[in-house]
């Protein structure tokens, strides 16, 4: 540090002023780029995933009135086949895994779906409502990070 400054007192005052002030832009830059910078890019990654997030809510909640329609409309066929087996062949046909399942009695099952596309959801609640007359009762929606992709706790009756 000794020759630092040494050298720094054998300049004349006009060069130490130009190397205070080359010093102080010096410091100012590297907290910029070392703390502001990071911090501000950081800042906005989480103001994208929040308006990410907030897209798919609202999209969600136009969705709502579809999932509610296809449960109180259509023409109601009672399914002649146990409600498992529906849930078992339907969710078969739209892609929907089960990771979980609850038969609370024959005519009652909660369900559980991780990871699944919404659109196919709302593609397998409108069947189960309009051919096999089967009713959601409660449904519970969490979203995932990509769009479109969430997972389900849906509650159904027969």
């Amino acid at each position: 540090m000794e020759p630092i400054i040494q050298w720094f007192n054998s300049l004349d005052q006009k060069d130490q002023r130009i190397t205070i002030i080359g010093a102080i832009s010096l410091a100012i830059l590297i907290v910029y780029f070392m703390l502001l910078s990071p911090l501000n890019d950081s800042v906005t990654e989480l103001e994208n995933k929040v308006a990410s997030q907030q897209k798919t809510i609202n999209w969600m909640k136009q969705q709502v009135p579809l999932i509610r329609g296809n449960t109180a409309s259509g023409d109601n066929n009672q399914s002649q086949l146990p409600l498992a087996s529906v849930v078992n062949n339907t969710t078969k046909t739209y892609s929907l895994p089960v990771s979980r399942r609850d038969s609370k009695s024959p005519n009652e099952m909660q369900i559980w779906f991780d990871n699944v596309s919404f659109n196919s959801f709302l593609q397998w609640s409108s069947e189960l409502s309009s051919k096999h007359g089967i009713t959601i009762v409660t449904v519970n929606i969490r979203s995932r990070d990509r769009d479109g992709i969430a997972s389900i706790n849906v509650k159904l009756l027969k």
